[in-house]
């Protein structure tokens, strides 16, 4: 679920810099191909499985602080 939301924000924020308003179906077909070409798709999925591995193998529950919320922040970003 983090990936999916972490990649619809950025395929989206890309849409809207170079699309504006006015959003074709192929602007979103090439926002995705885009996304996917560039390689972030790639280092998302790596970055999540590495945090989610560091994060929750050692620990049983989730922590008090929000991790996962504040580690889409930081991908998004």
């Amino acid at each position: 679920m983090m990936a999916y939301a972490v990649h619809l924000i950025v395929i989206l924020d890309d849409l809207f810099r170079t699309a504006a308003n006015n959003v074709s179906a192929n602007d979103a077909q090439l926002a995705m191909n885009r996304h996917v070409s560039s390689g972030r798709r790639d280092r998302i999925h790596r970055d999540i499985r590495s945090f989610v591995t560091e994060t929750f193998a050692t620990r049983f529950r989730v922590p008090q602080r929000d991790l996962v919320l504040e580690k889409i922040g930081e991908l998004i970003r």
